[in-house]
């Protein structure tokens, strides 16, 4: 009697696993990807890997437009304000104000150039663009420094803060997931930098 009771746990658990790891699953709950169009427009055009996007966005915001950080990065990719002053002067963007940012394809648009700026100068090293994106360009370039990495730096045990640490990981995995999940449903000409 226990050992059928026993058994039936086993094989429901086993059958429930097996539907949460589904694709469609993981898709519907997971990995969702509103604002695949913008994502996907404004990747494109600053040379950045869409998939990649997708995933800093799960991650700084769950794709909610109007996320605010407790420090006070707004929006959905999480732009600090003085950062985002920088980005729309640099972009010459008319008529930017604070507000722009909860605007999910304002917002997009200026994150996706942000991190094509940090593509460029971490010289296309992804561990290096992800930990300034979320720790600051300072501190990487400090990190740098202090601990002797070039540009050729691949060790996410060897970043120093915790949370950049655990943020780049989460990126990178999210990134993967959402290239596994989506590769065949995005345009092949957005497949810019993907594997």
């Amino acid at each position: 009697m226990w050992l059928c009771v026993l058994l039936l746990l086993v094989v429901l658990s086993f059958t429930g696993w097996r539907i949460w790891r589904s694709d469609a699953v993981q898709m519907r709950f997971v990995y969702m990807w509103p604002y695949q169009n913008e994502i996907v427009t404004y990747a494109r055009r600053n040379n950045i890997d869409p998939f990649l996007v997708a995933a800093v966005i799960k991650n700084e915001s769950e794709f909610k437009p109007g996320a605010v950080s407790p420090v006070g990065a707004i929006g959905m990719m999480q732009i600090m304000p003085e950062t985002g002053e920088w980005i729309a002067k640099q972009m010459g963007l008319e008529g930017y104000s604070i507000h722009s940012l909860y605007n999910p394809g304002i917002n997009i648009r200026m994150g996706c150039w942000y991190l094509s700026e940090l593509k460029y100068e971490f010289k296309d090293n992804m561990l290096l663009m992800m930990m300034s994106y979320n720790a600051g360009r300072g501190n990487t370039h400090g990190w740098m420094n202090a601990n002797g990495w070039d540009y050729n730096f691949n060790e996410i045990k060897d970043i120093p803060y915790p949370e950049s640490r655990n943020y780049v990981a989460s990126v990178l995995h999210d990134r993967d997931e959402y290239y596994r999940l989506y590769k065949d449903k995005v345009d092949p000409e957005t497949k810019t930098g993907t594997k």
